[in-house]
Formats: structure tokens, C-alpha cells, sequence
């Protein structure tokens, strides 16, 4: 049976939950993750656990917050005037919402306090600073057509 190695494109099933068993992400077989193996456009990780798996093999990695989202960085909670948000719009702590930076940027931020005149958002990944728990099933493997 062919197990999987760098440039095979993979069609996979996967399951990932916080430590405490909260779902974070989970897709079904009508709509498999498919990746090429070393681009590095997944978690590195996870890539470098298929490796040597094959179809129908399963896998249960679990990733640190480095290896995931990144740790939770502190200079990214930052205090915003109100006045830049619309007033029709309803804020309230948990809110998520998108702030456009003058480089044309877009950052989506968590409302976690607010008082009169701010609110303190907080621009980590909502998963930053989260060991992350991930049940991969390899649903199918292509190797890589060489173009020559």
C-alpha cells in the first residue's frame, strides 16, 4: 500500500479539540481537507506525522501553541476609542469585530472590556495559546504528476 511522502497531495478527515474536549474544527467525508505534503501551507506538525501513513490510517497529534497558533502575546490587547466604530452597530464584550489599518490591512479583534470611552480588543487568534488536540484520518493519497 502507498504511504504518503512530500509532494502527494492527501485527502483528509480531521477532528481538533482543546484540551478540554471542546470541538474546534471538524469536517466530514463529502468535504475532506485536501493538502500537498510539504508546502508547509498546514501545520507543520501534522504534515511531518503523515509521513509514512496510508489510506485509512489514523492519527492523533497533538499540538502545542507554538506549533499551532502561537502563543498568547500581550502587546497584541490594545485600547480603540469608541468614536471609530459606527454607533448603530451593537458591541458588547465577546463581540468579535474587523478593524481596517491603514496599510489596507484587515485584523479581527475580540471585545474583551469596554468602558465610556474604549474597548480593550484583543487581537490574538481566538486559539492562541492553546495546545490543540487533532485526530487526522488519511481519506485518499495522489502522487505528485512531475512536469518535465
Amino acid at each position: 500500500m502507498k504511504s504518503i511522502k512530500d509532494g502527494d497531495t492527501v485527502r483528509l478527515l480531521c477532528e481538533a479539540k482543546l484540551e478540554s474536549g471542546e470541538l474546534c474544527y471538524k469536517n466530514d467525508a463529502e468535504n475532506p481537507l485536501e493538502i500537498v505534503v510539504g508546502e508547509g501551507k498546514f501545520f507543520p506538525r501534522i504534515e511531518e506525522e503523515l509521513h509514512d501513513m496510508t489510506e485509512g490510517d489514523s492519527k492523533v497529534v497533538t499540538l502545542e501553541a507554538e506549533d499551532a497558533f502561537g502563543p498568547h502575546v500581550d502587546d497584541l490587547i490594545i485600547k480603540v476609542p469608541k468614536s471609530v466604530f459606527k454607533p448603530d452597530i451593537p458591541l458588547e464584550v465577546g463581540s468579535r469585530i474587523k478593524i481596517d489599518a491603514p496599510t489596507g490591512r484587515s485584523f479581527i479583534g475580540t471585545i474583551v472590556a469596554m468602558d465610556e470611552q474604549t474597548f480593550t480588543l484583543d487581537m490574538n487568534h481566538l486559539l492562541a495559546g492553546k495546545r490543540i488536540v487533532v485526530n487526522v484520518t488519511v481519506v485518499s493519497i495522489a502522487e505528485q504528476i512531475k512536469q518535465e
